[in-house]
C-alpha cells in the first residue's frame, strides 16, 4: 500500500529539517504536487541573511542523496529547492510572527464581513488565530482553522513610467 501525500510529506519534513539545519537555514515548507502530469517536491528555504543559488544548489544535491536513499516517494518525481520570495506564504503560527506589521494577503474560509480575503497589516498572532487591519474594513479576526491561505504582500517596485519611456526609444545612429 502506497503512503498517503500527507505521510510522505511529513517524512520528507522531518528528513529535510534535519538536513537544513545542520546548514544553518530553516525549512520553510514542503510541497508534493502535479504540475504538466508530473509529480514535483518543492521545498523551500528561509535563513535570516537569505537564500543564495549557490545554497539551495547544496541542499538539492543533498536532500536529492538522502531522498534517494530512503526511497521516500515512490514514484517519479523532480526536487526544487529554493527561497520562499519575497511575497512568502505563512505556512504556520511562526511564520506569521515573524511577519507583525507587514502587509499582508489572507483568504478565510469562511466570509466574514462579506468577505473571504483582506488585505492590510498584520497586527496580532494569538493561540487562537491572527488579527490585521484591513485597508478597507478595518480590524478583522480570523481563526486559526478559517484561514484558507496567506502570504506577505509586499508592493513590488516598478520603474517609474519616465523612465520606461526613456528605455523605449532607441537611439538613432
Amino acid at each position: 500500500m502506497k503512503p498517503s501525500i500527507q505521510e510522505i510529506i511529513r517524512q520528507v519534513e522531518e528528513f529535510t529539517t534535519r538536513l537544513v539545519e545542520d546548514e544553518g537555514f530553516e525549512l520553510w515548507g514542503a510541497h508534493l504536487l502535479t504540475e504538466a502530469r508530473r509529480w514535483v517536491l518543492r521545498v523551500t528555504l528561509e535563513c535570516e541573511n537569505g537564500i543564495s543559488l549557490d545554497d539551495c544548489t547544496r541542499v538539492h544535491r543533498q536532500l536529492s542523496d538522502l531522498l534517494d536513499v530512503h526511497d521516500l516517494i515512490p514514484w517519479r518525481y523532480t526536487l526544487e529547492v529554493s527561497s520562499p520570495g519575497i511575497n512568502r506564504p505563512l505556512l504556520r503560527p511562526s511564520h506569521y510572527q515573524r511577519s507583525l506589521g507587514q502587509p499582508i494577503r489572507l483568504q478565510a474560509k469562511v466570509p466574514q464581513n462579506e468577505r473571504r480575503v483582506f488585505a492590510g497589516s498584520l497586527c496580532e498572532v494569538e493561540e487562537n488565530g491572527v488579527s490585521l487591519v484591513d485597508d478597507e474594513v478595518g480590524k478583522v479576526h480570523i481563526a486559526w482553522e478559517d484561514i484558507a491561505s496567506a502570504h506577505v504582500d509586499l508592493p513590488l517596485p516598478f520603474p517609474s513610467k519616465d523612465r520606461q519611456k526613456k528605455k523605449r526609444k532607441s537611439p538613432k545612429a
